[in-house]
């Protein structure tokens, strides 16, 4: 992955170098992202990404995606080099919510009660390097069509979650901190859509951000309530795995 990074950046570079003499365009990008496949799929914590080893389903909802977009003309009409950076956010779908609210997976506090101060949230950030073509059907709409590849960075915020637990009539608060890491993977995108007066895109594309897996740091702080005794115990836990894969629909703003 590192040397794929690696690789993308000098071409990149390259192309913004060799370019920067002949006639570019940008666009601004805002709209939504529709989670597919177990990406958005939640079938309970036995098939849940975060939680369950060898798991694939992230229980991704509706998002949105701001993106920028650079095209740099090669010399061929309606034909050019593109460069992308996105931002996507995805939360937890309502299936996912409801056992967030409910504290389903908090069974083993008998006591007292249970729940999640911070649960999980999807952030990506691709950035491609691709080709773009558009057919202009008259000076005011266009036809468009667009691909790319590149790297995704992947980020996952935390889960907190607080309960009591009692064992043996002793009872104790506990404060559950699970930190997943930062991931990389390949990821590549197709689009198409209209360009209407020079100025606005309307468009759909597919990205899909690659797969890599699930790990991170898990902290268990236990104090026990009659004496105020604290322990505290960190483990690196390995889960299963995620692969982003969404269908846009978003509007761009040419500048």
């Amino acid at each position: 992955m590192k040397k794929l990074a690696r690789i993308f950046a000098l071409v990149a570079m390259m192309v913004i170098g060799g370019q920067a003499m002949a006639q570019t365009n940008g666009a601004l990008y805002l709209g939504a992202s529709f989670p597919m496949k177990d990406f958005a799929r939640y079938d309970g914590i036995n098939q849940f990404a975060l939680q369950t080893v060898d798991a694939t389903q992230a229980g991704a909802a509706i998002g949105f995606n701001a993106g920028l977009k650079w095209y740099f003309n090669v010399g061929v009409k309606g034909l050019g080099v593109m460069l992308s950076l996105d931002g996507f956010y995805n939360g937890p779908n309502s299936d996912l919510k409801a056992d967030y609210r409910n504290g389903q997976w908090g069974g083993q506090y008998v006591s007292g009660s249970f729940s999640y101060n911070a649960t999980p949230k999807y952030i990506n950030v691709p950035a491609m390097l691709g080709l773009n073509y558009l057919y202009s059907i008259n000076p005011q709409l266009g036809i468009y069509a667009e691909a790319g590849v590149g790297g995704n960075m992947r980020f996952i915020t935390e889960m907190e979650s607080v309960g009591t637990l009692n064992t043996f009539g002793i009872e104790s608060s506990v404060k559950t901190t699970q930190k997943y890491d930062n991931a990389f993977s390949f990821a590549f995108q197709a689009g198409l859509g209209f360009e209407i007066a020079k100025n606005l895109r309307i468009g759909c594309s597919i990205y899909n951000l690659g797969k890599a897996d699930v790990k991170g740091e898990e902290t268990v702080k236990t104090t026990t309530l009659n004496n105020n005794v604290s322990n505290t115990e960190t483990t690196y836990r390995t889960f299963g795995s995620i692969q982003p894969i969404m269908v846009l629909g978003r509007v761009g703003f040419s500048f």
